[in-house]
């Protein structure tokens, strides 16, 4: 028995790509107060943004940050811009 997808490629590309729209990040990637906390007790900037995208993918699209994930550099700016970090922080 052939095993049949629910999601075409277009609908699973909708559901688990990484949005880098600003009114998509807006709506997936704004930080409580309470996550802001969190992030601030981590050591260094480039800690700091790492553990607040991270934080941010396991939300949506539900995936962990891993050495091969390509993470945009429109939602690390924004994440960034949100932290009061530098962008570059992330490299």
């Amino acid at each position: 028995m052939a095993l049949r997808s629910l999601l075409t490629t277009a609908e699973r590309g909708q559901v688990l790509e990484i949005p880098t729209g600003t009114e998509d990040l807006a709506a997936h990637y704004t930080l409580s107060e309470a996550d802001m906390s969190l992030i601030r007790q981590r050591r260094s900037d480039a800690n700091r943004l790492c553990f607040a995208i991270q934080l941010c993918l396991l939300r949506h699209p539900g995936i962990a940050l891993t050495d091969d994930t390509e993470v945009p550099t429109e939602m690390i700016d924004w994440v960034a811009a949100r932290l009061d970090i530098p962008a570059e922080a992330w490299d």
